[in-house]
């Protein structure tokens, strides 16, 4: 049998709070990692053989299962409509939409003319994409009179985006490669214009430009420079076109910059940021709408004000502590809400000349609903999209004037779909601390609920970020061959309200975790099914949940899927040179000032918390060139897992050598990634012999 892969240990030491942080693995994060990012060959030749190493490991490791992913890959696959196209959306003379062509990785960007209903490709993002394994295209963005397009590509998924501009009808190019771009990209309505955002060199999005296309970037006028390192901006366009914002904040307080659009060298702040205050702003007419949690208003209400006299603010939709609002579009005549009422999304509509109101609202146990961004502003139609865990993903043009749903598309499933066949439900867990937990479940109706069914519970808990129940194809790969899926709506996140969120971050983190164990617990005391046979999966901040349950209950789960997991959370929170160090400090704590705040993550944090013990089966993920969770964070902790684990359970890393966080970008390269996670799954699990392959 090949030899484990094993890293060289040199202990490095920090001192702080009277405590010492020790770390074996330190020297394997460069001080010119941003170079790496953008070049991985750049990386250190022991790191980066080490990491192959463990690629190699993870085959071998994997390497009886191969026909079994090949087939996973094919099913998964087999779900996808090949020849797919999502529905058109109108602006003016022209309607905008993508679809994909036979077998193609990336998508064709189609207009229509609405008046002959001649169709046209203006952008070929499979052309593109030929000579790189990583093409993620951003931003895809018309000109308003329709005459040029914009868009930004990252080819190493380093999230380092080039911009260019070309004309629609000849395609040629008038504005190539303005370097190290967010992907965001705004129209002026004079059509000569575009704003953009660039990243510094720590990878932060703090400086914001007025381009004229065609010309030279290297005459860009900056119009917008934040310089608080924890605040990233980004441009904006009000609804009614009449006013250009600038948003700029970070997890907790937000700040607006906006000026009239043709007076965007003259930008005036809105309100003053002042901490933990958040609001988000659009106009119509001659009114500003404005989100906001002021007055203690923790779940947010709606406030308005003239565009003479933005210090006056007016309730608009009154506060109320058990609605939580989400999003708000402003239309002419149409103020359209998104808020959440019991863990459920409903779309308020209200007529602004009347105030005449009524709600868009589904009667499903649980779902996901949601609202479509959009180009006109004088219109009555709005576009909802929807679904849930065992119903497909739905689209609807929703007229807000006389209430009806247009149905403009259902998701179709190649291969075959019954929901009949599917069983869903929501049930409400009791926390530690007498919370209530809601814990989605779906499976097959022939599955028995006898303790015996595997289960992958899913979950995230992190930046007050809501898991939807909506539908995925790719789950029915594991839910039929008798795996109970489940998502843990766990605190951290706002599935339940800002307070949600609040009693899952800072000094409440723990919360998260303990959600998600208690979760665990409640499948097995139901009989869905018993201790240690639970694989459990969650990504990036979720990965940090992982590796909390991997250090601390071991015993409960089968497995761990840990993907691009956030784990080295001392060492990262202490560097404040890294990408989101600064602005997540409202996030987790300020470790480098704080003591109290320094212990009580150092007491969670799963990479110092590795012990001498057995651990599950584990699935780590990474990409070489991702900014967000660097490679340095799962080679350090499966190094050190390797070090102290006790048992001859699975330990694997799969680093993709040609991708960053959203691992890879194709629509079907994706999915390797799916059927590995799977066959890891179903090997653990023992599913994989019911397979005739």
């Amino acid at each position: 049998m090949k030899q484990v892969p094993k890293l060289r240990k040199e202990k490095k030491v920090i001192n702080i709070h009277d405590s010492e942080l020790v770390d074996d693995y330190a020297w394997i994060k460069q001080k010119d990692w941003q170079v790496v990012l953008k070049d991985p060959s750049k990386l250190n030749s022991e790191v980066l053989n080490y990491i192959k190493e463990e690629n190699l490991h993870k085959d071998h490791q994997l390497k009886d299962l191969e026909p079994l992913k090949i087939k996973l890959f094919n099913e998964l696959k087999s779900r996808i409509k090949d020849k797919d196209s999502s529905v058109p959306l109108k602006d003016g003379d022209y309607s905008y939409y993508s679809q994909y062509s036979e077998n193609a990785e990336y998508p064709q960007f189609i207009r229509i003319n609405n008046n002959t209903q001649n169709e046209e490709v203006v952008l070929d993002a499979n052309k593109k994409s030929k000579e790189f394994k990583f093409f993620n295209l951003s931003s895809v963005s018309h000109s308003h009179d329709h005459k040029y397009l914009a868009y930004n590509v990252d080819t190493n998924g380093s999230e380092y985006y080039d911009l260019s501009i070309e004309e629609t009808n000849s395609q040629k190019i008038i504005t190539k490669n303005i370097k190290n771009t967010t992907g965001t990209i705004i129209w002026h309505p004079n059509n000569k214009t575009i704003f953009y955002t660039v990243l510094d060199q720590n990878h932060r999005p703090n400086k914001i430009y007025a381009h004229q296309i065609g010309s030279d970037a290297k005459h860009d006028e900056l119009i917008f420079e934040e310089k608080d390192p924890a605040f990233f901006c980004s441009p904006e366009l009000s609804q009614s076109k009449k006013y250009l914002l600038i948003r700029t904040g970070d997890h907790q307080t937000s700040e607006y910059w906006y000026s009239k659009i043709d007076e965007f060298k003259n930008l005036k702040c809105f309100k003053k940021r002042v901490e933990k205050e958040e609001y988000e702003i659009d106009h119509a007419e001659n009114q500003f709408y404005i989100l906001n949690n002021l007055e203690n208003c923790k779940n947010f209400k709606v406030s308005i004000a003239n565009e003479n006299n933005t210090e006056n603010w007016e309730d608009y939709v009154k506060y109320n502590s058990k609605c939580l609002l989400l999003d708000f579009m402003v239309l002419k005549k149409w103020f359209i809400l998104v808020q959440r009422i019991d863990g459920l999304n409903q779309i308020l509509v209200k007529n602004i000349n009347t105030t005449e109101e009524h709600l868009i609202k589904f009667d499903d146990e649980t779902y996901e609903l949601s609202l479509s961004g959009q180009y006109e502003f004088d219109t009555d139609i709005i576009r909802i999209s929807y679904s849930s865990p065992i119903t497909p993903g739905t689209v609807y043009d929703y007229n807000c004037e006389t209430k009806e749903k247009l149905l403009r598309k259902t998701q179709e499933i190649p291969s075959g779909y019954n929901k009949d066949n599917y069983i869903c439900k929501r049930v409400m867990v009791n926390a530690h601390d007498n919370e209530t937990i809601p814990l989605t479940i779906f499976y097959h109706k022939e599955t028995k609920l006898d303790g015996e069914a595997p289960v992958l519970l899913y979950g995230y808990g992190s930046y007050g970020i809501t898991i939807p129940d909506s539908f995925s194809t790719n789950r029915f790969s594991l839910i039929d061959r008798g795996f109970i899926y489940a998502i843990a709506h766990i605190r951290g996140g706002r599935e339940k309200g800002q307070e949600w969120y609040e009693k899952g971050k800072l000094m409440n983190k723990k919360n998260t975790f303990l959600d998600f164990i208690t979760c665990a617990e409640y499948l097995c005391k139901n009989n869905y099914t018993k201790k240690g046979n639970i694989i459990a999966q969650g990504g990036s901040a979720g990965g940090l949940l992982m590796g909390y349950i991997a250090n601390e209950r071991p015993d409960l789960f089968l497995g761990i899927i840990a993907q691009v997991p956030f784990v080295d959370i001392c060492n990262t929170m202490l560097d404040e040179d890294l990408p989101l160090t600064v602005t997540e400090i409202p996030e987790w704590g300020d470790l480098k000032n704080n003591k109290q705040a320094f212990e009580y993550i150092k007491s969670y944090s799963p990479y110092d918390n590795v012990k001498k013990q057995d651990y599950p089966n584990m699935l780590i993920t990474g990409g070489i060139t991702d900014p967000r969770v660097t490679y340095w964070e799962m080679t350090k902790w499966i190094a050190k897992l390797r070090d102290y684990k006790t048992n001859s359970n699975l330990l694997l890393l799969d680093m993709n050598m040609d991708a960053g966080h959203s691992g890879a970008s194709g629509r079907y390269d994706y999915l390797n990634e799916v059927a590995l996670a799977y066959i890891f799954a179903l090997k653990i699990s023992n599913k994989h012999h019911l397979e005739k392959l």
